[in-house]
């Protein structure tokens, strides 16, 4: 089995500028009227922090969706929810490693661990008592500058 680095979640508020102009393309006016409130990141992307970890994906298989996982995100994954078609959750079937893959119900009620990456296989949940689901991903973190996000997360 492998072994996951979880990264403790901070219970102090993370307070942020949010700018509520939209942005198609550009850069939002750095004027002070469009700034009207300030985010705490925690809460919005970890409101339930106990039963909450984040953790590093690795690999191509889930690369292709529209949810812009890629190996090296950083995935928030949410213990508490319970998982629901097309959630992509940290699974694991048959006692096997974990695995990160979307979790799909077909029309004849089946259920599927399916890659957003057509390359790789779907893999069927034939037998749900040797099926768990870990955590459902809520968040996805992605760097545009290579490197940084790695430089900042640390195992305590």
């Amino acid at each position: 089995m492998r072994e996951f680095v979880v990264v403790s979640v901070l219970h102090q508020p993370v307070w942020l500028p949010f700018i509520e102009s939209l942005v198609p393309a550009g850069f939002p006016s750095p004027a002070l009227d469009h700034e009207s409130a300030a985010l705490d990141l925690n809460a919005l992307l970890l409101p339930h922090p106990d039963a909450t970890y984040l953790i590093r994906c690795f690999g191509d298989s889930m690369m292709g969706g529209e949810d812009g996982i890629r190996s090296g995100s950083l995935l928030a994954v949410d213990c508490t929810l319970k998982p629901q078609s097309n959630d992509v959750v940290i699974a694991s079937l048959d006692g096997m490693d974990y695995t990160l893959k979307r979790l799909i119900q077909r029309p004849d009620q089946s259920w599927w661990l399916v890659p957003d990456n057509p390359t790789y296989t779907a893999v069927p949940i034939e037998s749900p008592d040797v099926f768990t689901v870990w955590g459902v991903v809520t968040h996805i973190v992605n760097e545009t500058r290579p490197g940084k996000l790695g430089q900042h997360v640390r195992a305590r």
